[in-house]
């Protein structure tokens, strides 16, 4: 195909044929510089010892041509943060770039003064050269005083060879800005990942390739500059950064033949290229939830990840308070007033008996939309998940409400939708097992809404943790070796168990999101991650009046744990006789053993009364607090994990972590069968 210079073609795609190098030098001699970020190997930290670990500062990315070009931090100013690397940025493959913090900056925000310079480069308007780069926008400018300039990718002197617009463009990358330039490509999203490869000799002009497709040729560059520093992702000015991830960078002191271009751009064929998404979650609830997004930072570290489970390049959350009318989440309100006084008003109850289907929304519901209006249009579109951390004052509720709080639920969380304009109910709700405060009805009322309304399948419900017993009055003293807590507030869970929480549930929510098809780069998890959290107790078999024989399914472990007060029976009871609203005696356990990895065995405090049909067992019954290290739980953390998918490697040991055993959501009754 002829095409005249500085005219645009676009090509066919590379042939499936084309072979795929495993390294860049393989596919291509005489690579000048080569700077690779997919891994955390590719970058140097002190000394200049290559690291071994994500997100951990580093000082230059390590030339791996071996010319000893390592690619160095650029800016005029001071930075202000060092470079890190970062996982499953285009699907299981990273990144680096400069993380910085602060106030209304969408999420990863990067630093705007500092991008990368690549040393002794001998690219020029007088002499031929290749670039080859690979980057990741993940939001817009942001900060930087000159937020609707366009991105630079690539500068040469004093001239941007390659750009990219900014918020209020329309999505151009342009090949040599200014009075000649080119546009080659229109539908630059604002998050996105791609590849470009660009060839230029004087004599010919530019070809440039992106995502492996010829989008230009023999371009003329008037440039005014004819040699200087080469920088990647900056425009050599005081806030030039692009903000970007940069993945994967190289140089050759020539122009491509055609049979090394093919084999770069089939190399490059490893990065997931194309528009990106963002992780954005919406939270409601009360003062626990006030706690678990504002305080403790464990709706940043859920959204964080569920972003890696999904290889999404963006993770925020909405969650505000203190507003008049304006907030996500209200202290001491539950969904609806409660008849004891508690407050309440996301739907409004006229007192009248109707349906609550027909309710409409209360004063805090028309609180809840106000931030959400607030949102540019393409934020609101990121929203992708709704996440209740919300029982308190709905579990003081009677057991004989159950039918109108099911209802009630339903409807705010229909309406909620509604302001999201999810017709069809694509947006997941995530909600917990409740937390251990209520009265024993309330609570047993509450777990079995969650668990009805997760159970149709109509609804979009999922159970991000069907745990939270295991959690310890905040800010109260504990004891690691024996399991015992003492003082704190015991209507609040403490920072530690809410960021544990967030932990447990990023896997699950992530992998609603994938049903819902709201995942970004990744599209499907390996099925050793947890698909619910936890193992679960699926039969009771009665083996005396005082011995139970616990029947556990497993959930992605394979053996079962009972540390500390789990030996003595934390948790587990049996209401023997009666029902949820008219319960009989409470009956605790004072031992747990295990029989093998599927087995659990009880020992109760006295012997039961009633026969097996009336009976039931609950772990926690009521607001039992089980307490923080004494669940039983599975051996996850001991599972082996596919390549790219450990996540106490990939985002800190903290994650490496065991699931405990999900609460009883409704009583199980017990069984004279040991099957």
């Amino acid at each position: 195909m002829v095409v005249g210079a500085g005219q645009l073609a676009l090509y066919a795609p590379l042939s499936s044929t084309t072979t795929v190098f495993q390294s860049l030098t393989q596919a291509v001699s005489g690579t000048a510089g080569w700077w690779d970020a997919s891994q955390p190997a590719g970058l140097l930290g002190p000394g200049n010892v290559p690291l071994a670990s994500w997100n951990t500062a580093a000082s230059a990315l390590l030339d791996l041509s071996g010319n000893n070009r390592n690619l160095q931090p650029f800016s005029l100013r001071t930075p202000i943060g060092q470079p890190q690397g970062v996982p499953h940025l285009s699907g299981l493959l990273g990144g680096t770039g400069y993380p910085v913090t602060g106030s209304g900056l969408l999420q990863p925000a990067l630093d705007p003064l500092t991008g990368w310079q690549a040393p002794a480069s001998q690219a020029s308007a007088t002499s031929a050269w290749t670039w080859y780069l690979v980057w990741s926008r993940p939001n817009w400018r942001q900060g930087s005083g000159v937020d609707t300039q366009p991105i630079t990718l690539l500068s040469i002197g004093s001239q941007p060879v390659l750009q990219v617009d900014s918020q209020g463009g329309t999505g151009r990358l342009v090949l040599f800005p200014g009075a000649s330039q080119v546009v080659v490509s229109s539908s630059m999203t604002r998050r996105h990942t791609h590849s470009i490869l660009l060839c230029y000799t004087p004599e010919t002009g530019a070809d440039l390739w992106l995502d492996g497709t010829q989008v230009a040729h023999g371009v003329v560059w008037s440039a005014t500059a004819q040699t200087g520093p080469v920088l990647l992702l900056h425009d050599g000015t005081a806030t030039g950064a692009a903000q970007c991830w940069l993945h994967e960078a190289a140089e050759w002191a020539r122009a491509l033949s055609d049979a090394d271009v093919a084999s770069v751009c089939a190399y490059a064929g490893r990065w997931v290229c194309g528009a990106r998404k963002g992780i954005y979650l919406l939270f409601n609830g009360q003062s626990n939830a006030i706690n678990y997004a504002l305080n403790d930072g464990a709706a940043a570290l859920l959204a964080r990840g569920v972003a890696w489970y999904t290889g999404a390049l963006a993770w925020n959350v909405l969650a505000t308070t203190g507003g008049a009318a304006s907030y996500t989440m209200e202290s001491g309100h539950g969904i609806y007033a409660t008849s004891s006084g508690y407050p309440g008003d996301f739907v409004h109850n006229p007192g009248d008996g109707s349906n609550p289907s027909t309710w409409a929304l209360g004063a805090d519901g028309l609180a809840v939309q106000q931030p959400i209006a607030a949102l540019p249009a393409e934020d609101q579109s990121d929203i992708c998940a709704i996440v209740w951390p919300w029982s308190e004052t709905d579990s003081l509720r009677a057991y004989s409400e159950k039918a109108t709080f099911q209802a009630a639920a339903q409807r705010f969380l229909s309406l909620l939708r509604t302001m999201l304009t999810d017709t069809a109910n694509r947006i997941p709700l995530v909600w917990w097992n409740a937390i251990p405060y209520g009265t024993a009805d309330g609570m047993t009322m509450h777990r079995e809404v969650v668990q009805s309304m997760a159970a149709d399948t109509n609804q979009r419900v999922v159970i991000g943790n069907v745990q939270t017993s295991d959690s310890n009055p905040r800010g109260s003293s504990w004891d690691p070796t024996t399991g015992l807590a003492t003082g704190g507030d015991t209507s609040h869970r403490d920072s530690l168990d809410n960021q544990r929480f967030a932990r447990l549930a990023s896997p699950i929510v992530a992998q609603a999101l994938m049903a819902a098809e709201c995942a970004d780069s990744i599209a499907s998890i390996p099925g050793v991650i947890p698909k619910v959290g936890g193992p679960a107790i699926t039969h009771v078999y009665r083996q005396s009046n005082t011995t139970l024989v616990l029947t556990v399914t497993h959930d992605a472990g394979n053996d079962l744990k009972v540390p500390l007060q789990a030996a003595s029976g934390a948790g587990f009871a049996v209401m023997d006789g009666g029902a949820p609203g008219n319960a009989g005696t409470i009956v605790p356990a004072i031992s747990c053993q295990r029989l093998d990895a599927t087995h659990l065995q009880l020992v109760l405090q006295s012997a039961l009364q009633n026969a097996s049909a009336a009976c039931q067992l609950y772990y926690p019954y009521g607001s039992t607090q089980i307490g923080r290290g004494n669940a039983v739980t599975d051996n996850f953390s001991a599972i082996a994990m596919p390549s790219g998918w450990d996540a106490g490697a990939e985002l800190g040991t903290d994650w490496t972590i065991d699931c405990p055993l999900a609460a009883t959501f409704a009583g199980i009754i017990l069984s004279d069968s040991a099957s």
